[in-house]
């Protein structure tokens, strides 16, 4: 059988495999070294190594539970108002995970992370903004570097420019991977004891800097991995029009043309995100002709009301009220003072879920960052979170794994999985369509992001999106084609038939959920429904391959924070 296996690819055998090379695989992989230092490691990175992720590129510092701030009232606020929370919250999970949110920067640190610090030697810290109940510290821009050359100089193995498709499992439990080289084609076949995915969420939005495919949470998920809260995803962010550039923090000062402020008039509260008051309202204003909108720098505060130099979103920070204070006085009228806005649609899913230690409910494999932070429910996202979802989770994670990885054998691969997974990769040289399939991948980015897809979503809208999902897949062979040896293209046709196949779970648990809640929300039912919908949404695979959607009592009487009607 051996001899097969090494017919069909290059065999690689590892103790634990992590699937992506950005922030949260790299302080997994250095973490676990720290602990269990005969651990074997290697890293699947799509990219270039050590220069992945979008944790600092897109980021501006870390979260931290600083020893003044309080972890209960954060925690009832994450709970009652985040976004992310509306009681959908695992309320165990978060306080434990909320618990390391001071004592887990210092073990970044250790492990290759450079932070802020004052010049006493003390850690630099700060609030963004009066109110914001977690503090935050600044980063180096280059943060994930620290930690990938840490894991090289530990020895574990990193396979770049190398794209991972599917998960190998034997019996119920994951035993490896499969991948293949962008440049050379490739095929690899990945053997390992532990498989940790760490390769980010699903991000829809193929325009922005956000996207990333389907493919890593799909794989997981058609390995047997629960998911939870897959609908609870859906973000608007202020652009400028004419590039589509992000001024984030910005809202709260946009007017239309008639010089009405759509922050106050639609009764908005949200400083921090775009809620839906504010989404509806300028999508409206637009509709009735009142557009267009723009952004009046001049109404930004002329000085910080905080201490140090927060960021928050643009909205405190003196040197960007100094740096639009300068814009404006370099043309006489308000093209750049007032720049025209718009807005656009994120639409995406974190929702692998996972324990307090990463682990899924697959045998041996666990999942950190981004790709299980709805799955986790914690719902404690704030802004700036995303390095430390990565950094905390990774580091629980490696603790599990560096204690049980000694204990586990090393799994059978099943050879007819490995043909099976080879030809659904290569089959696509095969395709007779005229499109590449970066056009499958836009086209559908765009529709799900058109507002009657998105936040005005209803039961109609969806059936129209869920049959042309249907559709596509169904014809998916005759649309696109992968010119012969282009490794870059076969990844693609994997990303667009993975895209459609997560856009339809995504699409059946909208309609699942009758109700607008969070980031969920629908145009034919507006309003929250606690007495029928405070429980959670998970997707398992059923015995014929297809999605079932179904729903999981909350055991609120576990919690400390109850929805009104629980009690009733």
């Amino acid at each position: 059988m051996q001899k097969e296996i090494n017919e069909i690819g290059k065999v690689f055998t590892t103790d634990v495999l992590i699937i992506g090379g950005g922030l949260a695989g790299n302080v997994t992989a250095a973490k676990i070294h720290d602990l269990n230092e005969s651990a074997k490691i290697m890293l699947i990175e799509k990219g270039y190594y050590g220069y992945t992720g979008d944790s600092t590129k897109a980021g501006h510092g870390i979260v931290m539970m600083a020893p003044e701030d309080d972890l209960d009232t954060f925690c009832k606020e994450q709970v009652e108002l985040n976004q992310h929370g509306t009681y959908l919250n695992d309320q165990e999970y978060m306080l434990e995970y909320q618990k390391d949110g001071y004592t887990y920067i210092p073990e970044l640190e250790k492990l290759g992370g450079v932070i802020a610090h004052n010049p006493d030697g003390s850690l630099h810290y700060h609030k963004e903004f009066n109110g914001k109940l977690v503090s935050s510290a600044n980063l180096d821009l280059d943060f994930v570097s620290g930690f990938a050359n840490r894991v090289l100089e530990n020895g574990a193995r990193v396979l770049e420019r190398t794209y991972f498709t599917d998960l190998l499992t034997n019996n119920g439990k994951v035993v490896g991977a499969v991948a293949f080289h962008l440049d050379t084609l490739e095929f690899y076949i990945i053997r390992a004891k532990a498989v940790v995915m760490a390769a980010a969420d699903f991000s829809v939005t193929a325009k922005d800097m956000f996207f990333t495919p389907a493919t890593a949470l799909y794989a997981a998920y058609e390995a047997g991995g629960q998911l939870r809260n897959v609908e609870q995803l859906l973000q608007y962010d202020l652009c400028l029009r004419n590039t589509g550039n992000y001024i984030y923090g910005m809202h709260w000062v946009v007017y239309n043309r008639l010089g009405e402020n759509i922050f106050e008039k639609y009764g908005c509260t949200d400083f921090e995100d775009i809620g839906v008051d504010f989404i509806r309202g300028a999508l409206k204003e637009v509709e009735e002709g009142n557009g267009p909108l723009y952004a009046d720098y001049s109404k930004l505060p002329s000085t910080s009301e905080t201490e140090g130099e927060g960021f928050n979103q643009g909205l405190l920070m003196k040197k960007r009220v100094a740096m639009s204070q300068y814009i404006r006085s370099l043309s006489d009228d308000d093209v750049l003072g007032k720049p025209e806005v718009s807005l656009l649609a994120r639409v995406a899913t974190r929702p692998l879920r996972a324990d307090i230690d990463g682990k899924t409910t697959v045998k041996n494999l666990w999942g950190v960052g981004f790709i299980t932070m709805c799955g986790t429910a914690h719902g404690s996202w704030v802004h700036g979170d995303g390095v430390g979802n990565a950094g905390r989770t990774a580091l629980r994670a490696a603790k599990s794994i560096a204690s049980e990885v000694d204990g586990i054998e090393l799994g059978e691969i099943d050879l007819e999985q490995v043909k099976k997974f080879k030809a659904r990769i290569f089959d696509a040289y095969q395709y007779t369509g005229d499109k590449l399939p970066y056009k499958v991948i836009h086209y559908l980015s765009r529709l799900v992001c058109m507002p009657e897809n998105s936040v005005n979503k209803t039961e109609e809208t969806m059936d129209i999106v869920l049959a042309e999902l249907s559709d596509m897949r169904k014809h998916l062979s005759e649309t696109i084609y992968v010119p012969e040896g282009d490794g870059h293209h076969l990844a693609k046709a994997v990303e667009s038939r993975r895209m459609i196949d997560m856009l339809e779970i995504m699409y059946m648990t909208y309609q699942a959920r009758k109700e607008t809640r969070g980031y969920h929300v629908r145009g034919d039912y507006r309003e929250r429904d606690d007495a029928n919908f405070t429980k959670w949404i998970v997707v398992d695979k059923g015995e014929d391959g297809r999605p079932v959607v179904s729903f999981e009592r909350i055991p609120f009487e576990k919690y400390r924070w109850k929805p009104e009607v629980w009690a009733k």
